[in-house]
């Protein structure tokens, strides 16, 4: 039996809890970001990061567009607060908020359009709205925060090895939990619900 998503809406509890753990995420990732893997061009908000978009490929997955927006634009602004404190510095605060608000509303955008054209090729959703949403996120980020503070070398070393990093972790980490929850899950329920007849 193939797959097909069916989309619905969101009640509040799991809502709140999905906007809670994004935001968490958001806010630990600005913080890890200012700290760099044994003195390489990777962060540490390049391992916790990509999760953000993991939490919203879920729930784009399983529930309507609308709800899934309305998840996102508050998670994001829980998250701004904090992260302006928590930052190293209000640049990477700035930096991280600018482009969250861009990447992550990509992202849902390009996950429903390939939901809607591809509908049985979970992982092209999955692993392509994450990897462009990623690309431009990362290179926003680090141009914002360091452009002005560190050689040009530095900045796009930092956005290359930092994007490497979370494409590694989206392919290893997230599209397998990804299909865990949010596919194998869903077809176990499809399959009981068609015996059940």
């Amino acid at each position: 039996m193939s797959y097909i998503p069916i989309e619905k809406p969101m009640n509040n509890k799991l809502l709140g809890m999905s906007v809670i753990l994004f935001a968490c995420v958001i806010v630990v990732s600005n913080y890890l970001v200012s700290f760099r893997v044994a003195d390489t061009h990777i962060t540490y908000g390049s391992l916790t990061y990509p999760f953000s978009f993991l939490i919203m490929d879920i729930l784009s997955e399983k529930f309507n567009r609308y709800d899934v927006m309305r998840a996102l634009r508050i998670g994001l602004l829980l998250a701004f607060i904090p992260s302006l404190y928590i930052a190293e510095s209000p640049s990477i605060a700035i930096a991280s908020i600018s482009a969250f608000l861009v990447s992550q509303f990509l992202d849902v955008v390009v996950f429903y359009h390939l939901k809607q054209r591809f509908p049985t090729l979970w992982w092209l959703r999955n692993g392509v709205s994450a990897g462009i949403a990623q690309c431009v996120d990362t290179f926003i980020f680090f141009h914002i925060a360091f452009l002005f503070t560190l050689p040009y070398y530095d900045v796009f070393m930092l956005f290359l090895f930092d994007y490497g990093i979370k494409l590694l972790v989206n392919i290893l980490v997230d599209m397998p939990i990804f299909y865990f929850i949010a596919i194998k899950t869903c077809k176990k329920i499809q399959i009981f619900k068609k015996h059940k007849r």
